[in-house]
């Protein structure tokens, strides 16, 4: 629910553009739904913007079919596209979409227009695509075409907090894998308990992946132990490549050890997948995206097995939803190992808390990972249920210190072969534990599939309104200075840089609380973003400071408003 806290004038003005966005939470009551379609409007000496001639058709349209979906790139300069399929349609600001779900074997027809911003459309460029299976040799894959979510006998999801989750997706990503988190710049991680066996020759790690998307990273880890998490540092003899991708769609490629990138890496385009592969060879190591290598490092493993770990990250204060195709290995054949029932871990737990044993276990191991909070001899004896048991470092030669992130490992006795453990670190140092997950070995268990939803759903949002005022020329007016009373030009942009966007029907512009003007922009259906320059008239306003507060509504009225404010001051 937005809170707005209004300053009252003569309080000091703080320069710059507010943009209020709902997220959710609180006690307040929802605003009604939107209105669906708004009326032009414009007060005495307002001049606003109208529609033009229409948007070019867009051109050199390229369709790659794949497993259930088809990727489309096209070119245009329009601020926002629609893309028709079957019963389908999706508003997009890139000349670029996926579209998932698809039924293999069976052609589809895509039309795609540009849209300008009062919602006027080109004619169609049409494409037709068959998504088809895909029948590439692996030793170990995962297409996630369950809908119950991941299967726990192969994976598990490390997260700090109840932050993240592993799901089936929602929409047309229900034959996908969706890690979706509020972890923040905390990696979420899906560690495969198929062990990563290294050829003689070549190896892969293969995921395709649309994260990172904007703002996110994606972290590709091999590890020579059985580590859960992707802290820092990174554990000795690790392999791992960090792709990181800012607001705007720029990556960058990081490998670890020794790693060079060989070229740039293209933007990111929102919601379309990317193949990513960490090759191994006696040569080195390299990472390949779609096909080309983009960096390279002349480390060469000693080790033959390892763990893998994909995780997603976002900006601090961010969610991400990160959708995953395939992850697949091209190694030396391995077996996933048998695993009983999950038990919970707690520590420092209540002494009385109720420890049922778990039939058929004949062996268990407690992960763990910690940070000491100063300079201290390494924690070496635990206690599970009571009983004290030797801890090692998962990967030799892992750093205790502090502000690094220790991963280790026990091996449980039968006493602890319980559905609650109960974890105690024997030392008086404090630690923190960021990180705890317990594997049973035993009979194969049927262990159940989550079914939860994403905690990022699929469903489009309204791109914020960013206003900006402009000096009578059109030239931007220096941050916090004061102007002169008389015409000035109001520039209002809607953008965004997701997979796809509500439909947007219009904005309202008040000066200082008084409705100046309303723009709709659904000449030909709702627009999705653009430019407007509006010009306004301040001589009548008095000395002093003054806000601009702009409301762009949705044609979804399940969709509720986004707001954006900008101040100004006037010269006496």
């Amino acid at each position: 629910m937005k809170r707005v806290v209004l300053v009252a004038a003569g309080l000091a003005l703080v320069a710059g553009v507010i943009v209020l966005r709902d997220t959710g939470g609180g006690d307040l009551p929802t605003a009604p739904p939107p209105p669906t379609k708004l009326k032009a409007y414009a007060a005495e000496k307002i001049l606003v913007p109208g529609p033009q001639s229409r948007p070019a058709t867009p051109s050199g349209v390229v369709a790659r079919a794949g497993h259930h979906k088809i990727q489309l790139n096209w070119t245009g300069d329009a601020p926002a596209y629609e893309v028709r399929w079957g019963e389908q349609v999706r508003l997009v600001t890139r000349p670029g979409t996926q579209l998932n779900g698809l039924e293999n074997d069976r052609e589809q027809q895509v039309d795609i227009r540009a849209v300008d911003a009062f919602g006027q459309r080109s004619q169609p460029v049409t494409t037709r695509a068959t998504p088809r299976a895909d029948s590439a040799p692996y030793t170990f894959a995962d297409r996630f075409d369950s809908r119950t979510g991941p299967d726990p006998q192969r994976w598990r999801l490390s997260k700090r907090t109840d932050c993240a989750r592993a799901t089936s997706g929602d929409g047309d990503d229900d034959d996908r894998l969706v890690i979706s988190s509020s972890c923040g710049t905390r990696a979420v991680t899906l560690r495969s308990r198929t062990p990563f066996v290294r050829n003689d020759d070549e190896s892969r790690l293969v995921i395709e992946t649309d994260a990172p998307g904007t703002g996110g990273k994606l972290l590709l880890d091999l590890v020579p132990g059985p580590v859960s998490v992707q802290g820092e540092p990174v554990p000795p003899n690790t392999v791992r490549a960090t792709i990181s991708t800012d607001n705007s769609g720029n990556s960058i490629v990081e490998l670890v050890p020794d790693g060079t990138p060989v070229k740039p890496v293209p933007a990111a385009v929102p919601g379309v997948t990317v193949r990513w592969e960490v090759v191994l060879t006696p040569a080195g190591v390299r990472v390949v995206r779609d096909g080309d290598v983009v960096a390279t490092s002349p480390f060469v493993p000693q080790w033959r097995e390892a763990t893998a770990l994909v995780g997603v990250a976002a900006l601090a204060g961010d969610r991400i939803r990160a959708g995953v195709d395939l992850i697949g290995y091209r190694t030396a054949k391995a077996d996933v190992p048998l695993t009983g029932p999950t038990p919970q871990v707690r520590v420092d737990g209540p002494a009385g808390t109720s420890n049922s044993p778990i039939a058929d276990v004949t062996a268990g191991q407690l992960r763990i990972a910690m940070i000491p909070s100063r300079e201290s001899p390494p924690i070496t004896e635990i206690k599970v249920n009571g009983v004290q048991v030797p801890l090692k470092p998962a990967v030799e030669g892992s750093p205790w210190k502090p502000g690094a992130e220790y991963p280790a490992v026990a091996d449980l006795p039968a006493e602890a072969f319980t559905d609650n453990l109960n974890v105690q670190l024997v030392t008086e140092e404090r630690v923190q534990i960021t990180h705890t997950d317990v594997e049973l070995t035993g009979p194969e268990s049927s262990a159940r599939r989550e079914s939860e939803a994403p905690l990022v759903d699929a469903k489009p949002t309204l791109a914020d309104p960013i206003p900006e005022v402009l000096d009578a020329s059109g030239q931007p007016i220096e941050n916090g200075a004061a102007f002169n009373r008389g015409r000035v030009v109001l520039e209002v942009r809607v953008n965004a840089l997701d997979a796809s966007v509500a439909g947007l029907a219009g904005f309202e512009i008040r000066l200082d609380g008084t409705h100046v003007a309303t723009i709709p922009t659904t000449a030909d259906g709702p627009a999705a973003a653009g430019r407007w320059r509006i010009s306004l008239n301040t001589g009548a306003l008095t000395a002093g400071a003054h806000a601009i507060e702009v409301k762009a509504f949705s044609t979804d009225s399940e969709v509720h408003p986004e707001t954006g404010y900008v101040p100004f001051l006037l010269k006496a």
